[in-house]
């Protein structure tokens, strides 16, 4: 979901259904991640996108990295992962 006003705005991405529970922040980029207990990324929502261009990441607590690419409108997301496994709180 894009929702830009005057040329940016905030960008949510969702691989699975909600309900997600609470956002972490991410450890670097500025954005919020919802995670699954074994650590798999539900959704991110990146702060401020531009809508015509723009390239983000999004490096999350467990070593994932969502990098965010936007070209003319059309927005394109790679996850890498990272292999480690979350450690209980």
């Amino acid at each position: 979901m894009f929702r830009h006003f005057s040329g940016s705005g905030p960008l949510s991405i969702y691989w699975h259904d909600g309900p997600y529970g609470d956002a972490v922040e991410a450890a670097k980029g500025r954005g919020v991640a919802w995670l699954a207990p074994n650590g798999e990324p539900l959704g991110v929502e990146l702060d401020d996108v531009r809508g015509l261009r723009d390239e983000q990441s999004l490096e999350l607590r467990n070593g994932d990295v969502v990098a965010v690419r936007v070209v003319r409108g059309k927005v394109t997301v790679r996850v890498k992962r990272s292999g480690r496994k979350p450690r209980a709180a």
